[in-house]
């Protein structure tokens, strides 16, 4: 199983590529009747056979949400839920050519990969940011996992994205956060300046956690704001609980800069946490 199979299994999306005809079988039935997903089968097939690049996406963590186009050159993202709304019609041929044209278009869109190798790297993360930044959130990790890291050579750039990533995602996979640790530790802070995505602290400072029945225990994200903390607590509906602990400057791996949720990361050891 490849590591983006993973991701979207830990999303609740499925791969349509690998979708049985059973399952499509059932999909062009839900269609008539959810006013969700404007192709059907045989057309998405008959895309990924003009566009080798292009990777289909399903919604099915929260019903039959829509189908989303990834193309793995660069990682740009297309929704075709939304064309249904423009015309408002059942005529799937009128669909599939709405989307055919948009999907078109990124053939004229050069690989990040190549603009790498080119030496145009401002024009390579301008791709990658709009990528990134358009993604739907549940496919965010995926869209960071298919830039060419190795090629670009940039560190601090990649820390930057991947806290991006992160701060959007409303459940990150384990995955993600086990390589996200590894890269925060080889990488220094992107702090200074104005407009800087990350804090630095010099002294000790008191966290907390606010958990509940969803939450990932001791989870990597802590805040400094104990009424946030709280607010996490009681998402829901839920009576959960709120855990703090004291982190040394060594021990943060990166502290979000004017977020809102005053969100710090951090492993932090089990033997160290009250409940509060």
């Amino acid at each position: 199983m490849t590591s983006q199979t993973t991701i979207l299994i830990q999303h609740g999306l499925i791969k349509a590529e690998t979708a049985t005809q059973k399952d499509w079988q059932t999909i062009d039935t839900l269609r008539d009747k959810r006013f969700s997903l404007p192709l059907e089968w045989k057309q998405i097939q008959q895309l990924l056979n003009n566009h080798p690049n292009i990777r289909p996406y399903l919604y099915l963590s929260t019903g039959l949400d829509g189908l989303v186009l990834l193309n793995t050159d660069t990682g740009e993202t297309a929704s075709a839920q939304p064309l249904i709304f423009e015309i408002l019609s059942n005529e799937n041929d009128t669909m599939y050519h709405m989307v055919e044209q948009y999907v078109c278009r990124w053939s004229e869109a050069t690989p990040t990969k190549t603009l790498i190798r080119q030496g145009r790297i401002d024009e390579a993360k301008q791709q990658i940011e709009h990528a990134v930044m358009l993604a739907p959130t549940a496919l965010m990790e995926l869209a960071y996992q298919l830039v060419p890291w190795k090629e670009l050579a940039d560190g601090q750039y990649q820390r930057l994205t991947a806290l991006n990533v992160r701060k959007n995602e409303e459940y990150p996979t384990r995955q993600f956060d086990r390589h996200l640790v590894r890269l925060l530790r080889q990488t220094k802070p992107c702090a200074g300046g104005e407009g800087s995505l990350e804090r630095t602290f010099d002294k000790p400072i008191t966290v907390y956690r606010g958990e509940i029945d969803k939450s990932v225990h001791f989870g990597l994200s802590w805040t400094t704001s104990l009424n946030v903390a709280q607010k996490f607590a009681e998402r829901f509906g839920k009576e959960g609980t709120v855990y703090s602990t004291v982190l040394k400057p060594e021990e943060i791996l990166a502290a979000y800069a004017d977020d809102g949720e005053q969100e710090v990361l951090a492993k932090v050891d089990a033997s160290r946490v009250e409940v509060v």
